[in-house]
């Protein structure tokens, strides 16, 4: 495996491939037990991390769907138009 970044300072999609390669160590049951122990903890770490963003952004996605429910106002001088 690669040397451990911070995972603040990964994108999504490192830190989703950092996941995966970990996840297939994890099948591997030749891998040592120290390892998967190190492995695990960084990999509920990366999920964690992941959870939040995608929370973050389900905010974003439910703000701007809302919105577009808000009516325009009216602005004073276009009331007759």
């Amino acid at each position: 495996m690669t040397e451990k970044r911070d995972i603040n300072k990964m994108s999504y999609e490192e830190r989703m491939d950092e996941l995966n390669e970990i996840l297939t160590l994890l099948d591997d049951s030749e891998t040592p037990i120290d390892r998967l122990a190190a492995d695990t903890k960084r990999g509920v770490a990366l999920i964690n991390s992941l959870k939040a963003d995608l929370k973050a952004v389900e905010i974003e996605v439910k703000n701007a769907f809302a919105d577009l429910d808000t009516p325009d106002k009216v602005s004073e001088g276009d009331e007759g138009n």
